[in-house]
Formats: structure tokens, sequence, C-alpha cells
């Protein structure tokens, strides 16, 4: 029975982790719902448009702190620019997609 209860878990895993990657590559080429598309506009943008709000809120209030140590510009990037595109630089009802095709934010090593 032991036996029978190892082996239906290992392709219960088996089955989880080979479907999620097929369902995230349909996701990423398929259009977004009609559903998806007013969860987005009526919950998520608003809400990150808060924790953008904030976190713009917490940039500026650290950069007394941020800019002598020469960490401001990326924390700039991180804090501000990259709530603000998640709210306003992707297409509706999708999370992963902006309109520039370039990444969430880049951080310049020096």
């Amino acid at each position: 029975m032991i036996k029978i209860l190892k082996m239906a878990i290992l392709v219960t895993m088996f089955l989880v982790i080979s479907s999620s990657y097929v369902l995230a590559y349909d996701l990423e080429n398929t259009e977004p719902s009609v559903a998806i598309k007013i969860l987005d506009l009526s919950i998520v943008r608003p809400i990150s448009m808060v924790v953008s709000i904030a976190s713009t809120a917490f940039c500026v209030g650290t950069l007394p702190l941020t800019f002598p140590v020469g960490v401001s510009e990326p924390a700039a990037r991180i804090f501000i620019e990259a709530p603000w595109r998640f709210t306003n630089a992707r297409y509706l009802g999708k999370f992963n997609h902006y309109k520039d095709e370039k990444s969430i934010t880049i951080v310049y090593e020096r």
C-alpha cells in the first residue's frame, strides 16, 4: 500500500510540474480573456498604483541616505521605475509583457 501511495505521489508531482510549463507557455502566447482584463483594470492596477505611490515615497524619504552612498540611481529604478512601469506600461491583462519590450528594470553596474 505504501509503494502505491509513493508511486501516486511521484506521478502527481510529475504531472503538475510538466503541466505548469505547458500552461505558462499557453498563457504567454494567448490573448488574455475579458475576465482577466476586468480583474486587471479593477483590482490589480489600483493596488499597484497604491504600491507605486508608497514605494516612491519610500525612495524619496531615503534619498538623503542613498545619494551620499551612491546607490540612489539603482534605488530609483527599483522603487520608482519598476512599480510605475508595472502599473502603466503594460498591456491590459498581461502581467509580464510591456509595451516597450524591455525588462522590468535595469540596474547598471559601475
